[in-house]
């Protein structure tokens, strides 16, 4: 079921991952901000707003996809790793938990699950 065009902030430090994933989400009318690290995704965030935060785990730089999902826990938030989700017991029952690799279908699966949860704290619904 396709959802509402959301404002995605999508952090991968993996390139081809990065436009890929951006590639599908664009293709489904999301609107999507891409950073390669979470120190350039906290940057975004100081002065931009999005529907949910969708972050890589290890990445290199100051910040990683752990402290800026934690950080931003108020935000919808899907968590991509390459390891087991038992692995990740930061994750808050609101965040989604991707499995990398992931394919078309598993990413918009979890992105409508992420929509289906309602507005962002301080963004009105739709």
């Amino acid at each position: 079921m396709p959802t509402a065009p959301l404002v995605i902030l999508l952090v991968e430090d993996d390139d081809a991952i990065r436009e890929i994933s951006a590639m599908i989400l664009e293709g489904e009318g999301h609107t999507v901000h891409t950073a390669p690290n979470g120190d350039e995704a906290e940057r975004w965030l100081e002065n931009g707003t999005a529907d949910i935060l969708f972050t890589d785990v290890r990445m290199p730089g100051s910040i990683s996809g752990q402290e800026l999902a934690t950080r931003h826990a108020d935000m919808r938030v899907l968590v991509a790793s390459g390891e087991v989700r038992e692995q990740h017991d930061w994750l808050s029952p609101r965040m989604e938990y991707l499995a990398k690799p992931y394919d078309r279908k598993s990413l918009l699966a979890a992105m409508a699950r992420l929509a289906g949860q309602g507005a962002t704290p301080g963004r009105p619904p739709g």
